[in-house]
């Protein structure tokens, strides 16, 4: 979305000859119009615009469509502006006039982005998941999902999902888990609650659930892929591996700075071998992610622009590794995957 019409035009078939299928628009209002007929996966806007600012389009699209991925573009704002945008949930920005080869990259590490919602394995009904634990794990499990449930298989308990109270859902966990030698819990929907509390929250539920668990038996977590945002999906990926992974979840969030921190995990580095390893060729784009990286206790910053992972940022890339293995019934069988749908399924 811009005002400036040849640019628009521009872009619009850079896009489409990608084989992006694109609508393009001249306002912030056309833009909320054009996202309440249809859904789109990705949002270009620019930051300086007329009555209703690039700032305030990408506040009301964060609370109303938070799927959306947002990439801003800048020419008269400055740098300072299109970091605060980051900083208020865009995905990226791109200063004008822009190259396609800047256009494809940012495209890419959308695709990575979008990447996150899906798992390698194909769908599976969370109760039937919970059933095949029970029968063939030999587990009691405990399956929090939507009611009503009316064909849950002997050893299977159900407790309805409330996502409005997710404290619960410890407490119910916690009393099924403790007299029990063997246990394991599905988790169906958590993208309901992803929709009402905060990620770092539902994190630390989480991480909760699987100290419960620990010696016990699996974590199973299933979300809708169509419901949910990608830094939901990491969060949920992350918690399911990791004891602390709320603590590094903004960091992980970004595909820029898992590829930093990908890249200092193989040895300290320079700032320009940190923008080679990011693929993007903006000093300042670069400079805003190794100070989130830094902020966040995962990087150090060394004397002459080096920098170097922290015991830390060795935590945060065993969760990256770990999280590629929870599409495998390996290890500790903690499992998350997308769920399909059950009106669709009867077999």
């Amino acid at each position: 979305m811009d005002d400036d019409k040849d640019f628009r035009s521009e872009l619009a078939t850079l896009l489409g000859d990608k084989g992006h299928l694109v609508h393009n628009v001249a306002s912030g209002v056309q833009a909320l119009r054009a996202l309440e007929r249809a859904e789109f996966d990705v949002m270009f806007t620019d930051l300086g615009m007329g009555r209703m600012s690039g700032i305030q389009l990408l506040t009301s699209v964060r609370a109303r469509w938070p799927r959306l991925v947002v990439v801003m573009l800048t020419t008269r704002a400055t740098v300072e502006t299109a970091v605060r945008s980051m900083q208020l949930g865009a995905f990226d920005y791109l200063r004008k006039p822009v190259r396609p080869d800047q256009v494809q990259r940012v495209l890419e590490l959308v695709g990575q982005q979008l990447e996150l919602t899906r798992t390698g394995v194909n769908p599976l009904d969370p109760v039937k998941y919970a059933n095949r634990l029970a029968a063939e794990g030999g587990y009691e499990v405990l399956l929090i999902a939507p009611a009503p449930v009316d064909d849950t298989a002997p050893r299977v308990s159900l407790f309805p999902l409330d996502p409005e109270n997710p404290f619960r859902i410890r407490d119910a966990v916690e009393g099924f888990v403790e007299p029990k030698d063997r246990a394991a819990v599905v988790l169906a929907a958590v993208e309901e609650l992803l929709a009402r509390h905060r990620e770092e929250e539902i994190a630390r539920l989480l991480e909760g659930i699987r100290a419960i668990l620990e010696g016990k038996g699996p974590l199973a977590v299933a979300y809708d892929p169509n419901k949910i945002t990608a830094t939901g999906a990491l969060t949920i990926r992350a918690s399911v591996v990791s004891a602390d992974a709320h603590a590094t979840l903004e960091s992980l969030a970004s595909p820029i700075r898992r590829l930093v921190l990908r890249r200092l995990a193989e040895g300290p580095c320079d700032f320009t071998q940190a923008l080679a390893a990011a693929h993007i060729d903006d000093t300042s784009k670069i400079a805003y992610h190794l100070r989130k990286l830094t902020e966040s206790g995962l990087v150090d910053h060394l004397a002459r622009q080096r920098y170097r992972l922290t015991p830390r940022g060795k935590g945060a890339i065993a969760i990256l590794s770990s999280i590629n293995d929870l599409d495998s019934a390996r290890g500790s069988g903690n499992r998350v995957f997308p769920s399909k749908s059950r009106r669709n399924d009867r077999t």
